[in-house]
């Protein structure tokens, strides 16, 4: 109806521009703070805003001309507000604003704070208009990141989610019209990553090792009887069990009668509040695990402790002075591979040292991965190597050639 309207001359869209125009113009006169006035030589006066100096006294010759600039000072704030309110790294802080709402952790918000600070604090992307950015600036970006900082792909495609997560936010709240990351070609980006990996010795522990840590461990234990970081460090090596994981096992998690540990909770450390807290696995899942007669030995000299030291917290690995927390377990690795000389480690090595002895046994990746609480898939990719010794390797050979031989 109103482009019949225009068609047929019965509205005049360029007087209703102008008159558009006109109001816009009287609405920022209004908004001006101060007065404007005609001086003695003729010329007319007003005080302009300055951020620096407060406000700056311009003159000119006409009033018009003087409303003139008026409304150029205005209409050019407004464009700069405009922008500054459009930036990436704005749009970034309210997607991150939106994200706490939405209830995610403490400990996750740190790191959203951490990765900016990495990979966009001080760039000249974190400045850019979000309503001009292009795929092509997103994918160049993305690139020199990942060169710059020699990332791994895993870093490169969390670089990759905060960026497609601020531009599908800008998207929804209608700040853009267009999604330029749906055009990215994030397979273009699988050269340019950091393919090294750190060598097998450094990820495991190889049997040598693995003796002189449970030979330390035994004289921990003898010397320090209530030092419960050292029976932590040993029960992982049983278990396989990751730090928190230990931190936040309980008694009533063990159920004897069925012959079981019940594994569910974790400790974890809010990096924001700066304090412990027992939460879920890492998974979010619950795991079953046997208890074997080794294991169920050692919980019962653990029990034994804890009736000759007084502590009736609940939580195994802790005496009347406190429970074990994930950071001291955590040191107390470190110090336990200093003590012995060997490469420092962390509890997760032992954890990759269960799992490749289950598989290096014959263990099918999803029993491993059951017990160990994780997917197949990170199983192999993360937890499976080959620890056997030669002597080993020399028998499976000699074995298979004599079943040649024998078919020959």
């Amino acid at each position: 109806m109103l482009q019949y309207a225009i068609d047929e001359g019965i509205i005049d869209i360029t007087y209703v521009q102008e008159k558009i125009e006109m109001s816009r113009k009287t609405a920022l006169l209004m908004k001006h703070p101060y007065k404007i006035w005609k001086g003695k030589d003729e010329k007319w006066y007003t005080y302009i805003p300055d951020i620096e100096k407060g406000r700056i006294l311009k003159k000119r010759n006409s009033r018009e001309a003087i409303e003139e600039l008026i409304i150029k000072t205005y209409d050019t704030e407004s464009k700069k507000q405009e922008i500054n309110k459009n930036k990436f790294n704005v749009i970034f802080k309210n997607w991150r604003r939106k994200q706490e709402l939405y209830g995610v952790s403490s400990n996750t918000l740190a790191k959203y704070d951490s990765d900016y600070n990495r990979f966009f604090l001080g760039t000249d992307f974190e400045k850019m208009d979000i309503r001009k950015i292009t795929e092509e600036d997103i994918t160049i970006f993305i690139v020199s990141r990942i060169n710059e900082l020699n990332l791994k792909e895993k870093a490169g495609k969390a670089l990759w989610g905060y960026i497609s997560g601020v531009f599908r936010s800008a998207r929804i709240n209608k700040i853009i019209s267009d999604d330029p990351c749906q055009y990215v070609d994030t397979k273009s980006f699988f050269k340019f990553y950091n393919r090294s990996t750190k060598a097998k010795e450094s990820r495991v522990i190889n049997d040598k090792e693995l003796k002189l840590l449970l030979n330390q461990l035994q004289s921990d234990h003898q010397e320090k009887p209530n030092y419960m970081p050292s029976y932590a460090i040993e029960f992982s090596i049983y278990t396989g069990m990751r730090a928190g994981e230990l931190a936040g096992l309980k008694w009533e998690d063990i159920l004897l009668d069925k012959k079981v540990i019940i594994i569910s909770r974790s400790e974890k450390y809010d990096r924001i509040n700066k304090e412990y807290f027992i939460s879920s696995t890492k998974t979010y899942k619950t795991r079953t695990f046997p208890i074997s007669d080794n294991i169920l030995l050692f919980l019962e000299g653990i029990r034994s402790l804890q009736s000759q030291y007084g502590c009736y917290n609940g939580f195994i690995f802790s005496t009347a002075s406190g429970k074990a927390h994930v950071k001291t377990i955590s040191e107390c690795m470190r110090n336990k591979c200093i003590q012995i000389g060997i490469e420092v480690r962390g509890v997760h090595s032992i954890r990759r040292t269960f799992n490749s002895k289950l598989r290096c046994e014959g263990i099918s990746s999803t029993v491993a991965a059951a017990l160990l609480g994780h997917t197949e898939e990170v199983n192999e990719l993360n937890y499976t190597y080959d620890i056997t010794n030669m002597g080993y390797k020399r028998q499976i050979v000699e074995k298979i050639n004599k079943e040649m031989v024998e078919i020959f």
